[in-house]
C-alpha cells in the first residue's frame, strides 16, 4: 500500500510539468461559492442553499486537467463520512481571455453532502457521477473569474434489513445540481 501512495505522489509532481496552460504554470487553485439545490429521490421536493469550496487542479497535458476533491467529516464519536471525485477537465485554451471548459468524474462515498457537508453515513458504497461545463475569464495572466454548472448524481444499493415480516434493500438516488462562481489562480 505504501508503494502506491509513493507512486501516485511520484505522479502528482511529476506529471503537471506537461501541461501548462500559461508558461510555467501548471497548478490551479480554485476558491468558489456555489448555489445548491439537492433532491433525495424520485418526486421528493428540494431545498438550496450557498456555501464556498476550495480546489486544486493538475495540468497533466496542455488543457487536461486533473481535480481531485475530498469531502470529509471527522467526529470523535461516529466514523468519519466521506465523498472521494477524481475528475478531469478540459480547459479550451487559446489566447482570448474567456477560457470554456468541460468536467467529468467518478467517485465514491459513503455518505451525500447536502450543501457541502456530509450525512447519514451508509454501511455501503455510494457512487458518485459528476458532469459539469464552465468558463473561466482571466483578469490577469494568473487570475481568473470562474463560472460553472456542475451536476452530480449519487446512487448505490446496499443490504438487506429485515425488521419482523418486513424486508428491504438500503438505496441512494440523489442529485445535485449548482451553479458555482470563484476564483482561480495559477501557480
Amino acid at each position: 500500500m505504501k508503494s502506491i501512495w509513493s507512486v501516485i505522489a511520484l505522479l502528482a509532481a511529476v506529471l503537471p510539468a506537461w501541461g501548462q496552460p500559461r508558461e510555467g504554470r501548471s497548478v490551479e487553485m480554485s476558491l468558489s461559492g456555489s448555489y445548491q439545490y439537492v433532491t433525495l429521490g424520485t418526486g421528493s421536493s428540494g431545498s438550496g442553499a450557498f456555501l464556498v469550496s476550495p480546489r486544486v487542479g493538475y495540468f497533466v497535458y496542455g488543457g487536461l486537467e486533473f481535480e481531485p476533491e475530498i469531502i470529509c467529516m471527522l467526529s470523535s464519536r461516529a466514523n468519519p463520512v466521506y465523498v472521494l471525485n477524481g475528475n478531469v477537465s478540459y480547459n479550451f485554451i487559446s489566447s482570448k481571455r474567456g477560457v470554456p471548459f468541460v468536467l467529468v468524474g467518478y467517485g465514491i462515498a459513503n455518505s451525500i453532502p447536502l450543501f457541502g457537508v456530509p450525512f447519514t453515513r451508509t454501511s455501503f458504497v455510494i457512487n458518485v457521477l459528476n458532469v459539469g461545463v464552465g468558463l473561466k475569464v482571466f483578469l490577469h495572466d494568473d487570475v481568473a473569474m470562474r463560472v460553472e454548472y456542475r451536476f452530480q448524481s449519487y446512487f448505490g444499493e446496499g443490504e438487506e434489513s429485515v425488521y419482523g415480516y418486513y424486508a428491504y434493500a438500503h438505496k441512494v438516488e440523489s442529485e445535485v445540481h449548482a451553479v458555482q462562481f470563484g476564483l482561480s489562480v495559477l501557480l
